[in-house]
């Protein structure tokens, strides 16, 4: 079922039903509420009735047969019979002539009883009352109210209701109508993005929707994930394009050293010396390969924990120990301890060793490089500080680009952009810090998410 069809079912002919049902079961409500009341009021007369029917000596008589108001209350009042033991009709009401003529009620039966009878006049209430006189002698009284008047404000009533629940109903129908064409308009507007997204066509953002509700909200996730799919594509394209670039231009040495060496008759020195070539490139090649599935896999599969930054920072020093002492530089780590943090230990100690690797290749000998845990507001910050020659200002940001290189000695320029996704991915960010020493000031900040 279309959104369409189930907002004006749901929305209209459903809700229409309920409250005509609702209004017919409310004037079921209203009748037994007026019989109710019809009843109370017949139950009045006779014990009125019944008090004065013997006050006089020439017999009995009914009151409401002399009522200074007869006149005026003819059209609605009850009509009366009384009925002496032998089932003679004593007195009635009105005087004359009768309008009904009906047989006496047994003298045997309940003190009072209600029932509803059919006359010619239409339906009737009767209440029939069995009582005695002071000389013993047994009575009825019937009392009967015409319920032409009950039927008829019935009647009105259901008119009245059930033609405010059509009314409604349609009007309901219409706004629904309404509501779903417009609805399925914008969602559909939506779903032609979404196809426009399938295909690829990430140029075009979804059209402007004025909503202002959930689905203008969904618009705006919808163009927001766009342009990230836009800027994604970008980054890979030209991702794909450095790595290609890359990947050729150590293949084209290798190409080139292997057809000279087969030119001609080569020495096992020259062979020798065509290969060592061969092999380094070799070596760069798996290096960048190493980097660039480096690259690919962080994020997958993390396993995020409690940790120590101080204690990570400790590690990374003496990973790196050796790699110092060839270097002649000396590692120091500062900072409080312990420094409690939530991070993936295995991603954040990548990411340091990179930097820890890139300032050893650019520190010189006899120089400290400094690893500090600081804290900074809500968020850990990891500085690795060394006395090389530093970062360039206007390249402060883009060294965290996948391939790009301050200088050619060695290297696949991926080292700093798998860090900056690195601290992407744990919600904080990679920065050059601005350095009033000379030397690289690099800084991982995370925010602190422990409890």
């Amino acid at each position: 079922m279309k959104l369409a069809t189930r907002l004006w079912l749901l929305g209209a002919l459903l809700p229409g039903a309920v409250m005509l049902g609702a209004l017919l079961l409310a004037g079921q409500a209203f009748r037994a509420a007026l019989e109710s009341s019809l009843d109370q009021a017949l139950l009045a007369q006779a014990a009125a009735e019944s008090v004065s029917l013997f006050d006089r000596p020439d017999g009995p008589h009914l009151h409401m047969a002399e009522s200074p108001l007869l006149d005026a209350v003819r059209p609605f009042a009850p009509t009366g019979e009384l009925y002496d033991d032998t089932g003679a009709l004593v007195a009635h009401f009105p005087p004359a002539p009768h309008p009904l003529d009906r047989p006496a009620p047994p003298l045997d039966g309940p003190t009072r009883e209600l029932s509803t009878l059919e006359s010619p006049a239409g339906r009737v209430r009767a209440l029939v009352v069995r009582l005695s006189s002071g000389d013993g002698r047994r009575w009825s009284l019937r009392l009967s109210a015409s319920m032409a008047q009950l039927d008829a404000s019935v009647r009105a009533f259901h008119v009245v209701a059930i033609s405010f629940a059509l009314g409604a109903g349609a009007i309901l129908l219409v706004l629904q109508l309404l509501l779903a064409r417009r609805l399925s308009r914008r969602l559909a507007r939506l779903s032609e993005h979404l196809e426009r997204v399938k295909a690829g066509r990430l140029d075009v953002a979804p059209d402007a929707d004025p909503g202002g509700d959930e689905v203008a909200d969904l618009r705006q996730v919808l163009a927001d994930a766009t342009e990230q799919l836009k800027r994604a594509r970008a980054v890979q394209d030209r991702l794909v394009a450095d790595a290609a670039h890359e990947l050729r231009t150590p293949l084209t040495l290798m190409l080139t050293s292997l057809d000279l060496a087969l030119r001609r008759e080569r020495t096992p020195d020259e062979l020798r010396a065509a290969l060592t070539e061969a092999r380094e490139e070799v070596d760069r090649l798996a290096a960048l390969s190493t980097h660039l599935l480096d690259l690919a896999a962080v994020g997958r599969s993390w396993d995020v924990a409690e940790g120590d930054l101080h204690a990570l920072l400790d590690e990374a020093a003496e990973a790196a120990r050796a790699q110092a002492e060839v270097s002649g530089v000396l590692l120091e780590v500062q900072g409080p301890s312990p420094a409690p943090a939530r991070f993936s230990a295995l991603a954040l100690r990548q990411a340091v060793d990179n930097l820890v690797s890139n300032a050893l290749r650019f520190a010189p000998r006899g120089s400290t490089v400094t690893l500090e845990v600081r804290r900074a507001g809500a968020a850990w910050q990891l500085h690795v500080v060394d006395r090389g020659p530093g970062i360039p200002a206007d390249q402060r940001e883009a060294v965290f680009a996948p391939f790009h290189r301050l200088d050619r000695r060695g290297g696949s320029g991926l080292g700093l952009a798998i860090v900056a996704e690195v601290l992407r991915q744990h919600g904080g960010r990679a920065f050059v810090e601005s350095a009033t020493a000379p030397g690289a000031h690099l800084v991982l900040e995370l925010p602190d998410v422990s409890p």
